[in-house]
């Protein structure tokens, strides 16, 4: 059984799923001595600089983990795909995730898709009840009321079906994985976090819209992460870039009660890594939106300036800013906005699409 949340806004509207877990927090896992807020260096993928082997493993992490006592503990595995179809593009987001130790909530998966061309959004979330959901350990094999997803590192298979359409989809690899901070585990305010990605995955299949049938093609990043949440991580900015030579950028940008950290992986074509502080992202930001349901207040233009790799991008969301994704958090909701790039990156020019995630509290 689920229960589920359709939302619809007008042309014109648009509004970009869940891709972060709905909970104000960060992430963590039980590692030991893990290294602290990455600091600018250079590794390569398989030696990083700090001397501490890579500490995730997609053959197995893309499995369900045995859970910690926290009560904030969870596992989350969500992509995001650029695809073409029809003369249109489209924006898709696909996320489940489990917090054990909360009860009949914490077991969920959200769908959302954007049209890109005329601004049309829909969501779906379904929250499930334990005995309907199913995420083996050690394997990427999930299924629940309306969710399938399966396969490997190498090749997926994912299919969504939802009141207002569906997905069915295979999800490739082209690419090495980007492990965060260069291992996979980094500290995130004040506790260790795990975290990997799938970066560049060739998407094709099948998405239907009211009964419109579109034969998609195009490119997704996956992105898994689990562990505890800590409650000193008050917001954070997340971003996804990938380059026009093949370098793959993951951007944190997190806020604590008592710090921040602005930081990012950048994983090149060879599996060699960059990881390079980032200027903090509130002095670029600007044009904020306000949301009419929670009262947050989201930036939708940023500066994105990384100095030691001569890189300074324009960010800005594209369609509507009013992107938010209500949620049942303290805050009542977060930014998942679909966006674009321009700019320098190593001194060439370049452009191309991201995501950006705002969660936490957004207020003055």
């Amino acid at each position: 059984m689920t229960m589920s949340r359709n939302r619809r806004r007008a042309a014109g509207l648009a509004t970009a799923g869940a891709l972060v877990l709905g909970t104000l927090a960060g992430y963590s896992a039980q590692a030991t001595s893990p290294p602290a807020t990455p600091k600018a260096h250079s590794a390569p993928a398989s030696a990083p600089s700090s001397g501490i082997a890579a500490m995730v493993d997609p053959a197995t992490d893309l499995g369900r983990h045995a859970p910690g006592t926290e009560r904030t503990w969870f596992d989350s595995v969500y992509f995001t795909s650029s695809v073409k179809a029809n003369g249109h593009d489209f924006g898709i987001q696909v996320h489940t995730r489990v917090l054990p130790n909360m009860g009949e909530l914490g077991y969920r998966w959200t769908f959302a898709v954007t049209d890109k061309t005329t601004g049309w959004h829909k969501d779906y979330e379904a929250v499930v009840e334990p005995d309907d959901y199913r995420w083996t350990e050690g394997k990427l094999d999930i299924k629940a009321p309306g969710l399938s997803w399966t396969g490997d590192p190498a090749r997926q298979k994912v299919s969504v079906t939802t009141p207002f359409g569906s997905l069915d989809v295979r999800l490739e690899s082209t690419g090495p994985a980007l492990n965060y901070g260069s291992t996979g585990v980094f500290e995130l305010v004040d506790v260790p976090a795990y975290e990997f990605a799938l970066p560049e995955m060739r998407t094709s299949g099948t998405l239907v819209i009211d009964d419109e049938k579109h034969a998609i093609r195009g490119t997704s990043w996956l992105d898994r992460q689990w562990g505890e949440m800590p409650l000193s991580l008050k917001r954070w900015s997340w971003m996804n870039l990938s380059m026009p030579n093949g370098d793959k950028i993951a951007l944190w940008d997190a806020v604590g009660e008592e710090s921040q950290h602005s930081w990012a992986t950048v994983l090149h074509p060879d599996g060699s890594y960059d990881v390079v502080e980032v200027e903090p992202l509130a002095r670029g930001a600007s044009k904020p939106w306000t949301s009419p349901e929670t009262g947050q207040r989201y930036p939708t233009r940023w500066q994105v300036r990384i100095p030691q790799l001569r890189t300074e991008l324009a960010v800005e969301v594209t369609g509507t800013p009013e992107q938010e994704v209500r949620s049942q958090t303290p805050d009542g909701g977060y930014m998942e906005a679909t966006a674009a790039f321009d700019g320098t990156y190593d001194g060439k020019k370049v452009r191309g699409e991201t995501y950006v995630e705002l969660n936490g509290t957004w207020r003055p």
